[in-house]
C-alpha cells in the first residue's frame, strides 16, 4: 500500500501518474479556455457561435461524468 499525503492523495485516488493527470487536466483547461473565448465572441456578436458553446459545455460535462464513473468503479 502506498503512503499518501496531500501531494499524492489525488493521484492515488484517480489511479493516474503525474503525467497522465497533467495531460488530462491541461487538455481540459485548454478546452475550457477555448469555450470561454467562444462565449466572449458570442456575447459581443450574438449572431455567431449560437450553439457552439453549449455543445462544448455538454461535451466537457459528459467527459467529466464518464471519467468520474470510471474512477469510482475502480475502487
Amino acid at each position: 500500500m502506498k503512503k499518501t499525503n496531500f501531494l499524492n492523495r489525488h493521484l492515488i485516488e484517480t489511479g493516474e501518474n503525474y503525467f497522465e493527470h497533467f495531460l488530462f487536466a491541461f487538455t481540459t483547461a485548454l478546452w475550457l479556455i477555448m469555450t470561454g473565448l467562444i462565449l466572449l465572441c458570442h456575447a459581443i456578436f450574438p449572431f455567431i457561435f449560437t450553439i457552439s458553446a453549449s455543445k462544448h459545455v455538454k461535451k466537457i460535462n459528459l467527459v467529466m461524468q464518464r471519467r468520474r464513473e470510471m474512477f469510482n468503479n475502480r475502487f
